[in-house]
This record gives C-alpha cells, structure tokens and sequence, in this order.
C-alpha cells in the first residue's frame, strides 16, 4: 500500500489548515492501521480507495475544534474512524450512482466491480468498528447514531426520487439527513476531545449543521451549471436521474416555469428525452425562475450562520480556520454563479 505519510496532503488550501499537517499524518497512520485486510484482493481495493484522498475536510473540521477550547488533546484517531465510515459510504453511493470516478480516478465500483465495493466498503466500517481503541468513549454511540441518520436521510432521498411536488422543506430536511449527519459527529467529536462544555457542543452542532446545508446547496449548483474544475461531474446527472435539488425545486414552484420543468422531468423519465437534448432548456428555466439566485441566498445565509454559531469561542487559529471555511463553500458557490451570469 501507497504510504499516506510519503506523499502530499490534499488538504485544503486555507490559511492555517497547514499548521494541522503532523495530526493529519497521524489521522492518515490511524487509517491505515484500520484498514488493513489478510485477504490480498481486499488489500488491493483498500489500497486503491486510500491512494485518493479528498481535501479531508472532515478530519479537519474534528482537529480544529479540538482545538477551540485550548485544550492539549491528540483527537486524531476519531477523525480517522469518521474518515473511514464517511469514505466506505461513498464506496457504496458509487454503486447507486454507477459512478465512474471518484476523486480523480476510476471509483471502486468501476475498477474492481460492483460487488467488491460493497464488500469494500462494508469491511471499512467493520474494521474500523472493531480495531479503534475509542469504543469506551461517552460519545462514542453518538458516532453510530449519527450513521444512522445518514442512512435514513439517502433512503428518504431515493423515496422521493421523480418526485416533483417535493417541497423545500423536505429536502432541506433530508441534507440535514445525509450530508449534515457527518459533518455534525465531525465537530461534535473534536469537541467533546476538546473538552467543551455544553453550550459550545451545542455551538458546534449548529456550525455543523449549517455547514453541511450550505455545502450540499453548492453541490446543488454544481449539477446545474458547467465550470471546468467540477471533477469530472456531468451537468444535471441528478436532476435526470430524478434526484431533484433545491434549484430545480425551487423552479417547480414558479408560475409557467415550473409546469415546462415538470413535462422535461417525465420526459427524462419515461425516455422520451434525453438529457443532451434539455440540458440548455432546464438551465434556462431555472435561471427565469431565479432558482440559481434563490439558492446562492441561501447558501449565503447558512455560511453566516455558520459563522455565527463560532461567536461562543474564544478568539484563536482554529476558530479563525474554520470561519474560512465557511467563507471558503460561500465563496466556491459565489465563484459558480460567475460561471453561470457569463
């Protein structure tokens, strides 16, 4: 396996995220110590989902708030089961989505087979499960709850799937299911290693919260509108797969655009269309019916929160780190808008 240690930090390129490099080696050890299979073709699977690491933003956000209440703890190996459970969900989100690429190479699913990213993805969580040495943590269930949450939320999202009288507060209740679930025990369990009392873990709950609603709403636009750094992600992949966001969402709602929208939505559907031949008439529907704008005022007001939610910390990097974070998701969906308006 590929030595994490040896090669470069993806991490992400923020003003004092570097200071976190020695405990992300550490998370990155932990990882590896985790996922380490007897068996060499579930070796070979292993080694290829840890070779492509994202910008580690999870792990981040519990070494930050670890931090937050000046307190000397090492929070890294949480950060490493949080990154272990988060990333086998995506091995098997990549089988639902029959996704070819998965940060910049070819995903599991692609590469070894449908079947072996389940069981990849499967063996990372049970190793993780059974292998750290946090089971006896007062919070540790909390991790597994939060799991829970995660699961239910996708599930809540395929049953709306083709669903176009979803309303707005359905789906924003459903990104509080599965993207907010993680990004909450990310921060809950830095800050309970960090010692916070309870008004700052609760401080902490809604940062994450309103993190993980503002960086689902970015994702949103990034279905929508073509930049040439999206990774590869095809516009409206989601909305022809009947996965309908806040933009689209949004637009149903609007007086004329929202019928147009509905026909292309069952047309997508039924094979009538294809997605090659809508793709200028959905954008340009949702543009009339300011779904794009709607959506970046909200990412706006959720990034503030966000914000807001750090005022019960005290001054310090960390707190400073991850209000550039916050400024960083509002700044990334302000950047696609300028793509859009061009």
């Amino acid at each position: 396996m590929e030595n994490w240690n040896n090669s470069k930090h993806k991490i992400m390129d923020l003003e004092g995220v570097s200071l976190l490099e020695p405990e992300l080696t550490r998370v990155n050890q932990h990882i590896e110590r985790l996922c380490q299979s007897q068996n060499p073709s579930m070796q070979k699977i292993l080694q290829w989902v840890l070779q492509a690491r994202g910008k580690q933003l999870r792990p981040i956000l519990t070494l930050l708030f670890a931090k937050l209440a000046g307190k000397q703890v090492d929070a890294t190996e949480i950060a490493a089961v949080i990154e272990i459970c988060h990333t086998a969900s995506l091995l098997h989100d990549d089988v639902i989505d029959e996704a070819e690429l998965r940060r910049g190479q070819l995903s599991v699913q692609k590469k070894f087979g449908r079947e072996m990213a389940i069981y990849a993805g499967d063996f990372m969580i049970f190793s993780a499960i059974s292998r750290t040495g946090l089971v006896n943590k007062p919070w540790y269930r909390e991790l597994f709850g939060n799991l829970e949450i995660l699961c239910d939320g996708e599930v809540e999202q395929f049953d709306n799937r083709f669903n176009t009288e979803i309303s707005e507060e359905q789906y924003l209740q459903n990104i509080v299911g599965k993207t907010c679930s993680v990004f909450r025990i990310a921060c809950l369990a830095g800050a309970y290693e960090g010692k916070c009392n309870k008004a700052e873990r609760q401080a902490a709950e809604h940062f994450a919260e309103s993190l993980g609603l503002a960086f689902q709403l970015r994702d949103d636009l990034m279905d929508f509108i073509a930049t040439d750094t999206d990774a590869a992600k095809t516009v409206h992949q989601d909305f022809s797969c009947g996965y309908y966001t806040l933009p689209a969402i949004h637009t149903f709602t609007y007086s004329g655009c929202g019928d147009l929208l509905r026909k292309i939505a069952t047309d997508l559907q039924s094979g009538m269309r294809y997605r090659e031949e809508v793709t200028a008439e959905i954008s340009k529907l949702i543009e009339d019916a300011d779904g794009y704008g709607y959506t970046m005022r909200l990412i706006r007001g959720y990034c503030e929160e966000a914000i807001c939610a750090l005022n019960v910390f005290r001054n310090s990097e960390a707190k400073h780190c991850l209000k550039q974070i916050a400024e960083s998701v509002r700044e990334g969906a302000e950047h696609l808008m300028d793509n859009c308006l061009c």
